[in-house]
């Protein structure tokens, strides 16, 4: 019998459900390494209401027992007109991102354009951080068939929603990027970090291209070396000055930004939050550059998650200190970091057109959310949802991620319940997978793991 037979379980009843052409498609992974292409449908208490080629369009239930993930495919966002992004951490690990819209005592909401103005319980968050609205180009990783590797055979994995190096190699991904452009990802390692970046390769099968800009790490060392090959010359060089960066001897995890202007050659290089360095090349129009970027672990393991390219518009951001002094400790109140590394503290009250008002000890004080950066909702009265069996695990295309119980899919749309924001509706567009069985520890290993 093939063994992919077993995994489903026929109900004719299913065929009540409307099947619509306009329904995302998605791919089932299981955790024997099948894979099966087609359509969700609703969630029941026998498994997931599958329609697939492979079924002639018969809807069937797969047994979730053993199912990993769906993939959802070939969707695109539309984009962000709020002017800002407030990305709400969760006490469960959970990110939401949105337009902050209001605050009280019981609730945050956000409004987003993938499920409505959600009020999220203020017990069950920790922080919202503001960031500048940019337009996703790239979110990721994306599958690992997107990829081109290079270096030891397997050295690249995919697994829990992050690139995973386990031997040494290149991993590569060709993206059309504008002149100005901003990508940013979250790298974390064990013991010494030796790591490069290539960006704007014109090889993706290689991790020694021709052409690019080589962002060397050695352990809490950074520099920046231009390759340059033309029909009548070619060599390396190495860009301004090395970065001491003490994050990278200190930590084993950190938050990278570069701001890339390629009309001016400029590479800025932030680490979590911070301008670490501002490399100019001085003749950028020299090479034959492309538009791959590649991930090069010399030492591993290492782990990259969160990894998004975006358009800029060309303004730095604030090289703020996100310590609060320690005479602001005293006062009452929440602690609001503002993007030019001012501290405001008070009780915070709703937002109006953009507008927060703060009550501090100094009167009511207008703070517009575009100029805020981290609002601290830590509270002595903090709680995290009940872990429930059906559960799933939805990563957000812009990043982040949000747990909730699947109910059913239908015309585009997901219907789930969170004991965090309640019951909601989810447009599918948001987001790339869905990960089942999420504490089922028996099937860690298979997406990456909380281990090394």
């Amino acid at each position: 019998m093939n063994r992919l037979t077993v995994i489903f379980l026929s109900i004719p009843c299913l065929a009540l459900h409307a099947w619509s052409q306009d329904q995302p498609e998605g791919q089932a992974v299981f955790a024997n390494g099948d894979r099966l292409s087609g359509i969700p449908g609703a969630m029941t208490e026998e498994g997931l209401a599958w329609t697939a080629d492979l079924l002639l369009h018969q809807p069937s239930t797969i047994k979730v027992d053993s199912l990993l993930e769906v993939r959802l495919q070939g969707m695109t966002t539309p984009a962000n007109d709020a002017g800002h992004e407030a990305l709400l951490s969760l006490t469960n690990g959970d990110t939401i991102r949105g337009e902050f819209f209001d605050l009280n005592e019981e609730y945050v909401t956000l409004k987003t354009w993938y499920g409505g103005e959600l009020n999220i319980k203020r017990s069950m968050a920790s922080d919202l951080e503001i960031v500048r609205s940019e337009q996703a180009l790239y979110t990721g990783p994306d599958a690992i068939e997107n990829w081109t590797l290079s270096g030891e055979e397997g050295a690249w994995s995919i697994a829990n929603g992050q690139l995973v190096s386990r031997l040494g190699g290149s991993i590569a991904h060709k993206l059309e990027l504008p002149d100005k452009c901003h990508l940013s990802f979250d790298l974390a390692w064990r013991n010494n970090l030796k790591f490069r970046l290539l960006l704007y390769s014109d090889e993706g099968d290689t991790s020694t291209p021709d052409n690019c800009y080589d962002l060397v790490c050695q352990r809490r060392f950074v520099y920046l070396r231009k390759k340059w090959a033309t029909g009548a010359s070619g060599g390396t060089k190495t860009i301004g000055q090395p970065a001491n960066i003490p994050e990278l001897a200190d930590h084993e995890k950190v938050h990278l930004d570069f701001y890339v202007d390629r009309t001016t050659g400029t590479i800025a290089f932030y680490v979590d939050g911070r301008q670490a360095q501002i490399w100019a090349d001085d003749d950028p129009k020299l090479g034959n550059f492309g538009n791959w970027f590649h991930f090069v672990a010399e030492e591993y393991p290492l782990r990259i998650s969160s990894i998004r390219a975006s358009a800029w518009v060309g303004d730095l951001p604030e090289n703020s200190d996100p310590e609060v002094p320690e005479d602001a400790l005293d006062e009452e109140g929440q602690i609001i970091l503002l993007q030019n590394g001012d501290t405001v503290i008070g009780k915070v009250g709703g937002v109006k057109d953009g507008i927060l008002t703060i009550a501090s000890k100094h009167g009511d004080i207008p703070v517009p959310v575009q100029r805020m950066r981290v609002l601290d909702l830590t509270s002595k009265d903090f709680e995290e949802p009940i872990r429930k069996k059906g559960d799933v695990r939805g990563w957000l295309r812009e990043g982040g991620r949000i747990t909730f119980r699947l109910d059913s899919f239908r015309d585009g749309k997901m219907v789930g319940y969170s004991q965090t924001f309640g019951d909601a509706t989810f447009d599918l567009r948001a987001f790339s997978r869905l990960e089942f069985n999420i504490y089922n520890e028996d099937l860690d290993h298979l997406r990456g793991g909380p281990d090394w």
